[in-house]
């Protein structure tokens, strides 16, 4: 819903008074103009602080107050109402733009809560997968083989379930028993360190161990990245940046 700009009213003594609803307004209007002399005159609202950018409202009160030293005394009223207009405007823009961001802040922990959910529901639906394929099986290996040897199919109105032959997988029942020789092992290593330890090795090991690594996967520690720069020790292809983030009380 979009907000009603206050009503603005100059009286005959230089005072200027927001009213919050246009009838409140009319209400001491009608108050001053049944008093004889009394002057009362209705200003045109500021552009709705909806309507302006944050950045337009925030810069145009800024130069508002930079320039309030210089302002000539026949302006003086009207720089008066041009910056209560503009403050209003400006403050009402900073509520809209705060809402907005608590709005998108909601939606994301709301996307987040609903992410956790679905994963929790997939993993419900995995796990009755699981146990539905693992009865079928079962319900299939104990009953008997046809005449030529092959394990029977289930056959229904509009589908057949059955069991297609696969590699066996291994299974590993204790895993103390299990030789090095088939187990490895993963590290996390800086590569500096990595790199040390490669070059301490003979050539006929050092071949060994990089033909054995697979895949490696190098990424760049921030924290210590971080913890360089902040001590002022130049580090090529990094630098910090940010330093500010948005808080709202």
């Amino acid at each position: 819903m979009i907000a009603i700009p206050p009503t603005v009213l100059l009286t005959g003594d230089g005072q200027v008074l927001s009213f919050p609803t246009p009838q409140s307004a009319a209400t001491y209007e009608t108050n001053v103009k049944a008093t004889p002399g009394a002057e009362v005159m209705r200003l045109e609202p500021a552009l709705p602080a909806l309507a302006r950018p944050l950045y337009d409202l925030e810069s145009h009160l800024a130069a508002l107050l930079n320039t309030e030293e210089i302002v000539p005394a026949e302006l003086e009223q009207e720089y008066a109402l041009e910056l209560h207009a503009t403050l209003m405007a400006t403050t009402e823009k900073r509520d809209r733009v705060g809402q907005f961001r608590a709005h998108l802040q909601a939606q994301i922990a709301l996307a987040h809560a609903e992410a956790v959910r679905l994963h929790e529901r997939e993993q419900f639906y995995q796990a009755a997968f699981d146990k539905l394929d693992d009865y079928i099986t079962r319900v299939i290996d104990m009953l008997p083989l046809d005449s030529k040897g092959k394990r029977p199919k289930l056959v229904g109105n509009t589908l057949t379930l059955g069991l297609h032959g696969c590699d066996k997988r291994a299974e590993v029942l204790d895993e103390a028993l299990v030789p090095v020789k088939y187990k490895r092992i993963t590290l996390t290593l800086p590569v500096e360190t990595w790199e040390g330890l490669c070059d301490s090795l003979d050539m006929d090991l050092r071949d060994t161990v990089l033909d054995s690594v697979k895949s490696p996967c190098i990424e760049v520690s921030l924290s210590a990245v971080k913890a360089d720069l902040k001590a002022e020790i130049a580090v090529p292809g990094a630098r910090l940046a940010g330093g500010t983030y948005v808080e709202v009380k």
